[in-house]
């Protein structure tokens, strides 16, 4: 009947994609997109206020707060789905030139760095936008098309540092999580390295938030004038917010995109009593056969 052909249908769609690791990814990766903006966006605007010294968030009401907490978030967003798949490709290219050149196969944690810092560069050339828009409208501030690259080398480097760290950081802990539960272990996998690899370039991030914001130096010249003016704890200003933020999203993406590749996966074994469909070449938690999945993504 027309409920059973619609459930074939169903299943057939979902057996396609899981089938293809360009739309595992793309499926996943919506998925992690979503939550991590659904979750780190009010902490990323109270970070973003505290960098720049804007936050006015005392004198408002309660619904007043959540509002401005949530300012920008269509940005952010779309940004945060489009670019989860970005790094990961940059990544796996990299790993793949140098395996097949056989160059730093005794220097695996330098091998994973070099992948996710050019994955992170890509991303920095098209998340720099949406980063300047997302900024200005959290700070209240007007902006104009024209000034939409503001802050293209800062994002570039903030973005290739962390994800490089993040991936050097994942390829030295690779197994320490094995023992865990499945959705724990991707939340605790997402959420820890994520911590250790914005600790590290932290900087960075308020070096990139100063200049969106209007500054009119350089990176260097950013990063010396707010020591001057606030010390260290003027460089890892609202790092409170924005570690938190990066715990809870990371974590929390990872187990949304564990849980899509775990429906595909199922829809995958139901095409396969029904065909002999091949198997697909990814692991029951979600991850690549090699153990480094998309999911392990910032």
């Amino acid at each position: 009947d027309d409920g059973a052909l619609s459930l074939g249908s169903h299943h057939a769609l979902l057996g396609h994609v899981a089938q293809s690791p360009v739309l595992r990814g793309l499926a996943g990766g919506a998925a992690y997109g979503l939550v991590v903006a659904a979750i780190s966006h009010p902490l990323d605007t109270l970070k973003c206020l505290r960098q720049t010294g804007k936050d006015g968030l005392s004198t408002l009401s309660p619904v007043q707060t959540i509002g401005r907490l949530y300012r920008g978030v269509g940005a952010a967003t779309a940004a945060s789905i489009a670019f989860r798949t970005v790094p990961f490709i940059g990544y796996q290219t990299v790993r793949a030139q140098l395996q097949q050149a056989e160059l730093l196969t005794t220097l695996p944690l330098l091998s994973a760095f070099l992948g996710g810092a050019v994955g992170g560069v890509m991303r920095g050339f098209l998340e720099t936008p949406a980063e300047f828009i997302k900024t200005r409208q959290q700070l209240g501030f007007g902006w104009q098309y024209s000034s939409v690259l503001r802050g293209l080398g800062a994002t570039c480097l903030r973005t290739s540092a962390v994800i490089g760290v993040y991936f050097m950081l994942f390829e030295a802990s690779r197994g320490l999580f094995a023992l865990f539960p499945v959705s724990l272990s991707n939340f605790a996998s997402g959420g820890i390295c994520s911590i250790g690899a914005w600790a590290l370039v932290y900087p960075l991030d308020t070096a990139k938030s100063r200049i969106q914001a209007g500054s009119e130096f350089g990176i260097v010249g950013t990063l010396v004038k707010v020591f001057r003016e606030a010390g260290i704890a003027g460089l890892y200003a609202g790092m409170g917010a924005g570690l938190l933020r990066a715990f809870l999203a990371n974590g929390g993406g990872m187990v949304a995109y564990g849980w899509v590749q775990t429906i595909l996966d199922r829809s995958l074994s139901h095409s396969s009593d029904c065909s002999s469909a091949p198997s697909n070449n990814f692991q029951k938690d979600g991850t690549g056969s090699d153990g480094l999945g998309a999911d392990r993504e910032l």
